[in-house]
């Protein structure tokens, strides 16, 4: 006899809507892995006076198999799940802008540019006419996000809109997006390279398909290190003799 402590390295395969593999994307750090196959009694009770209460027959009904994940690592595929997203490339170019109209907002809004990722060395402010240079002074940049406005108390402040003429440089982004919650559940297959520590044994589990939604908010300002706890139903599929698998090997 003995206990099951597992350690292992999980796996998941993103389906898509018609259930084609995306690619496994692992070893995961999981700090959660529960399959449950919950049962429900049906009893036929007796109402005869001699009896009333026993239980005339009784019978067990299966119930769906229920999955919860939690993993702590969260790379863009990851999060995207978390997020009820899908993930898509961003490539945007570098580029120049020169003498491009803009109205500053008043009472020292900012205003967004259509560009971010902006160069701070060549950034110019011209008044109307674009010719006469603001001075930077009157005015700042959030060069990250693409964004200006007049400077509170400088000399472009004003209770009104403020015409003008911008020139910059962009320069090229490249990373992920997350188009988040355009999903209403997540399709999966889970597979675990897992061993028995109390045993040295090898153990693998493979789940042939989890329909998951995660079941807290993203707290992206979160202390500590975000996690994503995923729960959903484990789906019998066609040809499959079980929902799920899950072997002892010999050591």
């Amino acid at each position: 006899m003995s206990g099951l402590l597992l350690a292992g390295d999980v796996y998941i395969d993103r389906l898509t809507d018609t259930g084609v593999s995306t690619g496994l994307i692992g070893p995961i750090n999981v700090t959660r892995l529960a399959l449950n196959s919950p049962s429900e009694k049906v009893q036929r009770p007796s109402k005869r006076k001699a009896t009333y209460g026993q239980t005339l027959d009784s019978v067990t009904l299966p119930q769906p198999t229920t999955i919860s994940l939690a993993f702590d690592d969260q790379p863009a595929d990851l999060l995207a799940l978390a997020m009820l997203g899908d993930t898509e490339a961003i490539n945007q170019g570098g580029g120049d802008v020169t003498l491009s109209d803009i109205s500053l907002p008043a009472g020292n809004k900012w205003l967004k540019l259509p560009h971010g990722n902006l160069a701070e060395a060549g950034l110019e402010l011209y008044e109307s006419d674009g010719t006469t240079l603001v001075s930077p002074a009157a005015y700042e940049v959030n060069y990250a996000l693409g964004m200006i406005r007049t400077t509170p108390g400088g000399a472009k402040e004003s209770d009104t809109a403020s015409e003008a003429k911008i020139s910059y440089t962009y320069n090229a982004i490249n990373g992920t997006r997350i188009n988040a919650g355009t999903r209403s559940k997540i399709d999966m297959k889970i597979y675990l390279d897992g061993k028995n520590l109390a045993t040295g044994k090898p153990c693998k589990l493979e789940v042939p398909k989890g329909s998951v939604a995660p079941t807290e908010a993203v707290d992206l300002f979160s202390s500590e290190f975000v996690s994503t706890t995923l729960e959903g139903d484990v789906i019998l599929m066609d040809g499959e003799k079980a929902p799920y698998y899950f072997d002892e090997e010999d050591a």
